[in-house]
């Protein structure tokens, strides 16, 4: 890459590139006229096709500071450097026109760090704060860390103000470290991280997290695999893997069962549903991967855990909240929203330089996540909620249209709630989803296609396939309607939508959740019995259902008996279920007047 000065031929190429990080909300938008005006300012990299791939710019608020802005790399030169090549070559460019100290404002913090600088107190840039952040229209939800790089001799020690956001900026708390040196460059980390567990799945992701996690901490890596049913192609090599990638130690646990017994059956108790359709088989996994990996952390000494969801998802939520409800000591790392590492070929490269085997597969273009309960899709095509998911993208389940031409009756044995047979065979709970799994998929059953409101504030497109858990819920819902009262299922089926929303946010673990699930468990006392449905074409129909507790007396519903119920009654029930309108209509017609819902006199309309 050929460096220099930007020249006014360059600002269209410049504008576009820095607009573009602009919009991915990495850069302040500049316009080009104001580029125009500072071309003095700006570095840009030309690559050997005489493309415009990188941008810098210096601005210098006084003779003893500036500021590095505007860092933007194109997409196509991703991982190969250019970034800290053109900031080298402007701290450089600082170093000649003898400015002492440079800083910026940046979420990419390890990427600065690495080039020498030093997290600080954006309080010691008032130049700053009061020119550019005062209007900022983030200020008080600022998420940028204040870095900072003095070009003189730097002591051995000094004192290093913490990071702080612009609501806290009155504040000017100090904590003094030391200031490590390796190869003559400045090393610092805001946290001091000694050993970390890492919710660890294999994928390219979190294994690239692991050399991460010992370069930029400089911590050992614990790795935590739960075994939750997502298949053994998917756990096959695991621990040779992350042994491999830089983990000291390795937990894969079979938790299936586990999953099925202690979250899924209370969960299908409640019948809780999130908007209707999801049946919450990623949120109702995640608590018990964060439980786990609080155990493990606890048991090995460790002062941190890290796990590695966006942060733009819901999933980032359900780990931290379950770590602050079981251990609010524990460290957080999540180091999606600390790395420069944007794409696939990003953490590709990544992995290459610290020799982390990745297996190469054809990338999917859908995001997926299976365990023992669904699979869900999201992403490719589907990011369009208009167009239909194609075929091949099912994983689970068959076509409707080419399920079996018979249909398959199921018979499913509760007690108390809880589902104990299939066919009159009794089964272990995760056998028993598994076996349900296989009769609904084989049918088409369990295919959802939703348009989801995020915890976040946003709105996705998914499709879930949950064939066993679409019976299962059918099945409970029948039985219930054998064994509770009217009072207790309509109040229930009101906070179903409230439980719902409580492990769809996280809160597994919140005392709201565990003192519905008391009520629930007690609702649950008389639901025994069984349900057959009939699957036939992706349709699920009930076609029986069996109680000793139940409710239903087909003596007391009968039209022709008066022994528990005499029509008579009815006159004096329905004249005090209605009295309350009633009263309403004598008012209305006192008076001479009329009730509002009175007939209107079709002798004064004219006739043709």
């Amino acid at each position: 890459m050929y460096i220099r000065t930007a020249r006014p031929t360059d600002v269209p190429a410049l504008t576009a590139l820095v607009n573009e990080h602009a919009r991915r909300g990495d850069l302040l938008p500049r316009t080009a006229e104001s580029i125009h005006a500072s071309l003095a300012q700006w570095l840009v990299g030309i690559d050997v096709e005489g493309d415009l791939v990188a941008c810098v710019a210096l601005f210098v608020y006084s003779s003893a500071l500036a500021e590095v802005r505007s860092l933007a790399v194109a997409d196509k030169v991703k991982g190969m450097g250019y970034g800290r090549t053109i900031v080298k070559a402007l701290v450089e460019q600082a170093r000649l026109r003898n400015i002492p100290t440079l800083f910026a404002l940046t979420r990419a913090v390890p990427f600065f760090q690495k080039a020498g600088f030093a997290v600080t107190n954006m309080n010691r840039f008032p130049e700053k704060v009061w020119r550019d952040c005062a209007t900022c229209p983030l200020i008080h939800a600022c998420d940028e860390t204040a870095v900072v790089l003095h070009l003189g001799p730097i002591p051995a020690t000094i004192p290093i103000p913490i990071p702080m956001k612009a609501a806290q900026r009155k504040q000017s708390e100090i904590i003094p470290k030391p200031i490590k040196r390796e190869k003559g460059v400045l090393q610092m980390k805001q946290q001091q991280v000694n050993k970390v567990v890492l919710a660890y799945s294999g994928g390219l992701d979190t294994s690239v997290i692991v050399p991460w996690l010992r370069e930029n901490y400089g911590c050992e890596v614990i790795c935590f695999c739960a075994d939750l049913g997502q298949g053994d192609f998917e756990l096959e090599g695991l621990r040779e893997k992350a042994i491999a990638s830089g983990a000291s130690k390795v937990y894969i646990e079979d938790l299936r069962h586990e999953f099925a017994k202690d979250f899924l059956f209370p969960m299908l108790q409640s019948g809780a549903v999130y908007e209707r359709q999801y049946l919450l088989g990623t949120s109702i996994a995640r608590p018990l991967i964060a439980k786990w990996q609080v155990a493990i952390a606890e048991a090995e000494g460790a002062d941190a855990v890290a796990h590695g969801a966006t942060g733009k998802g819901n999933d980032q939520v359900r780990f931290e909240l379950t770590y602050k409800a079981l251990n609010p000591t524990l460290k957080v790392i999540a180091p999606w929203r600390e790395w420069d590492i944007r794409s696939r070929e990003d953490a590709l490269a990544y992995a290459k330089k610290f020799n982390v085997p990745v297996v190469h597969t054809e990338k999917s273009i859908y995001s997926r996540d299976a365990n023992l309960w669904h699979i869900s899709h999201e992403g490719g095509i589907l990011e369009n909620p208009a167009n239909e998911p194609e075929e091949s993208m099912y994983q689970f389940t068959t076509a409707p249209e080419n399920a079996p031409d018979e249909s398959e009756v199921v018979k499913i044995d509760f007690e108390k709630g809880v589902p104990v047979a299939v066919n009159d065979v009794q089964m272990p709970p995760a056998e028993l989803i598994a076996t349900l799994n296989e009769i609904g998929a084989k049918h088409g059953v369990g295919r959802v296609d939703l348009v989801e409101n995020r915890l976040v504030g946003m709105k996705s497109h998914g499709v879930y396939e949950t064939p066993g858990g679409t019976l299962l819920y059918a099945a409970h819902r029948e039985l219930e309607s054998l064994c509770l009262d009217r009072d207790t299922v309509h109040y229930k089926e009101q906070m179903s939508v409230r439980y719902a929303e409580l492990v769809y946010f996280g809160k597994w673990y919140h005392t709201l959740r565990e003192a519905m699930q008391v009520f629930i468990e007690h609702t649950q006392e008389t639901v025994t019995g069984w349900a057959k449905l009939k699957l036939y074409k992706g349709n699920v129909m009930t076609i029986g259902r069996s109680s000793p507790h139940s409710l239903y007396r087909e003596d007391f519903a009968t039209f022709g008996q008066e022994d528990v119920y005499d029509q008579s009654d009815a006159v004096g029930f329905i004249t005090l279920f209605g009295l309350q309108m009633k009263v309403k209509a004598m008012m209305d017609v006192s008076d001479g007047g009329k009730s509002r819902y009175a007939s209107p006199d079709y002798s004064k309309f004219k006739r043709d």
